[in-house]
């Protein structure tokens, strides 16, 4: 009767949930992302209750576009429709794509039953969060079955720009760990450069080396503040701290643009120039007296204006003597100047500007890096060679003078070229040793989760993976089973038949009890060397119970034949299930279900039994 409930339930979803609201998002069993989630949206100004009772609310739709409203200062209340297609709950995650947003109110709802309420934003200390993470995500869990909606009221500052997505867990975590990974490198590389300058600086004490230091680093730290990094790492209780900070990081990086165009172009237009660069900076001291929409709009729409002079100076004055670092220089600043305008597109335009991955604002900066790096070390090398051909010219004045000029300069140049040349060795070996170190961490990697005779998970996965499942217990108050099952005889059938054979008896069991695990969550590891453990998270007693003894039966009725001997063998098993009190117990439940395989043991074998222990 409870599986026909179920199941007409299941039907009434699919059949009419879409008369119900608009486009809602079907999250079945096998459900892994959404990221364009088609919601509906309001300005008008509701309160909770209005929004959960009030049926004449005019809803707007986004038309499956990234929602962005532009530099609007009204809270925005966003509407998203979920079915649940499945017989089970199913937990999903809500990325809200956009770290810089004061605050969201979380609300999902069941009918007119809540379900579950959070707040998150900037403006909230990062320990208010339901996930700690520098991205804005919320944890979901759809009941099976049902029809759920989810309210977000956003309220920002700096322009409503509300990217949403939904993801099963398992496949955010993959999503998350490209991100991590693509993010650490880019931004590494970015502060590498950085370091770099700094390390010439100490060297030569060119003022320009510093200058193009200190510029990587305020576009490395934007980036942090922009992605959300910055929030949690610098000032995880800093209440708005990044959206202030990232006008003053923008206003600072584009005043050091004014002495490295003196340096490069010449003295020409000083004054401008300078008081360009010296307004910029008093513009940045100044925006943090201001609000943040109008800190921000300032900085949005002043720095082009600023860029762009500087900009045409250059053009005006190219130097021809510093062709190569003069084109690098305009570059630099034109990739910053689009990276700016990028992002006053996303504050006050209603579009969506992400590309790829990550945004152009992180493809500008790269490019303003990269130029700007080139530009000093080649003005460097060429004022170096030229420094070096007057030194030639002077000592040309006599010949013994110019023979040791001569001379040093060989010495000089086959030093480089010797440098040069270990540098590029040393830099291949590094890659080669770096590929070698990645292939060898996959490896290990893989080693360390699985049995490599069975093919199953092993022993340090299954203990991670106890904890995770006990946790999940704790939390949505679900019953956790566990099962241990243990090769009956095994000594004896290693010693008639050998070792061989009794590899191939734990490899039978092993398979016997993949085969019967049909879930996605549930987990099979090698526990000993012939002692299985199952995993069966959200499972009651009564069918953990049912799982052990098919096991069991389908391992008596199996025969394993080895160069013509029929081997048969059974299984004892021990099961525990309870709903997860004690997170800092994970070895309770494995305590419990071993007694239980020792008393099966005990009575005989080839049976299941459960704890408690019969009296």
């Amino acid at each position: 009767m409870t599986r026909l409930w179920s199941l007409c339930s299941v039907l009434f979803v699919v059949l009419f949930s879409p008369y119900l609201v608009a486009n809602p998002i079907n999250v079945g069993i096998d459900f892994k992302s959404q990221q364009l989630l088609n919601v509906e949206y309001t300005l008008a100004p509701s309160t909770e209750q209005q929004i959960l009772n009030n049926n004449q609310i005019e809803w707007l739709d986004s038309d499956g576009t990234s929602l962005n409203l532009g530099m609007n200062l009204t809270p925005v209340w966003v509407k998203l429709a979920i079915d649940n297609t499945s017989l089970t709950d199913i937990p999903v995650i809500l990325s809200i794509d956009n770290p810089l947003l004061d605050e969201v109110n979380v609300l999902h709802t069941q009918g007119s039953k809540t379900i579950f309420f959070t707040k998150i934003g900037d403006a909230l200390p990062l320990a208010n969060r339901q996930i700690k993470s520098e991205s804005l995500l919320v944890s979901l869990t759809l009941p099976k079955a049902s029809h759920t909606t989810v309210y977000l009221q956003v309220k920002n500052d700096a322009g409503l720009r509300i990217p949403l997505s939904l993801w099963s867990p398992n496949e955010y975590l993959k999503h998350k760990t490209k991100f991590n990974l693509l993010y650490g490198l880019l931004v590494g590389f970015i502060l590498s450069l950085a370091i770099t300058n700094f390390v010439l600086y100490g060297f030569s004490r060119r003022h320009y080396f510093a200058y193009t230091g200190i510029l990587l680093t305020l576009l490395w730290l934007t980036l942090a503040y922009l992605y959300g990094y910055g929030y949690r790492y610098l000032q995880p209780d800093g209440i708005s701290f990044q959206q202030l900070a990232i006008p003053s990081l923008l206003f600072i990086s584009s005043a050091l643009f004014a002495p490295l165009q003196q340096t490069i172009f010449g003295p020409a237009k000083r004054r401008l120039i300078h008081g360009l660069g010296y307004t910029i900076v008093l513009l940045s001291l100044f925006s943090w007296f201001l609000p943040v929409h109008i800190a921000l709009s300032l900085c949005l729409l002043s720095l082009p204006i600023f860029l762009s002079l500087i900009a045409a100076v250059s053009v005006k004055h190219y130097n021809y003597h510093y062709k190569q670092p003069s084109i690098a220089y305009l570059i630099a600043i034109s990739a910053f100047f689009c990276a700016i305008i990028y992002s006053a597109l996303g504050v006050f335009n209603p579009f969506d500007l992400n590309i790829g991955v990550l945004s152009l604002t992180f493809v500008c900066f790269l490019i303003c890096s990269l130029s700007l790096s080139y530009a000093v070390i080649k003005m460097f090398l060429m004022q170096r060679d030229a420094e070096v051909s007057a030194q030639q010219n002077a000592l040309a004045e006599s010949k013994a003078q110019d023979t040791l000029m001569r001379e040093r300069l060989a010495i000089q140049e086959q030093a480089r070229q010797d440098l040069e040349s270990n540098i590029e060795e040393r830099t291949f070996e590094l890659q080669v040793t770096l590929r070698e170190l990645e292939e060898k961490n996959r490896a290990l990697e893989q080693l360390n989760m699985e049995d490599a005779l069975t093919k199953t998970k092993n022993r340090r996965y299954f203990d991670k993976k106890l904890l995770m499942d006990i946790r999940r217990s704790r939390r949505e108050q679900t019953p956790l089973s566990i099962i241990m099952f243990d090769i009956d005889h095994f000594k004896a059938i290693n010693d008639n038949y050998g070792h061989l054979t009794g590899d191939q008896t734990i490899q039978a069991a092993a398979n016997i009890i993949k085969t019967h695990l049909k879930r996605p969550l549930d987990d099979v590891a090698r526990y000993g060397g012939e002692e299985f453990v199952v995993l069966l998270p959200n499972t009651p007693h009564r069918g953990a119970l049912e799982i052990a003894e098919q096991i069991r039966k389908a391992a008596q009725n199996t025969d394993i034949i080895v160069a013509g001997t029929t081997i048969k063998f059974t299984l004892s098993a021990g099961v525990y299930s309870a709903i997860a009190e004690d997170i800092n117990n994970p070895n309770l439940f494995t305590d419990y279900a071993d007694k239980a395989l020792y008393h099966a043991k005990q009575s005989g074998r080839n049976r299941v039994v459960s704890y408690p222990l019969p009296d």
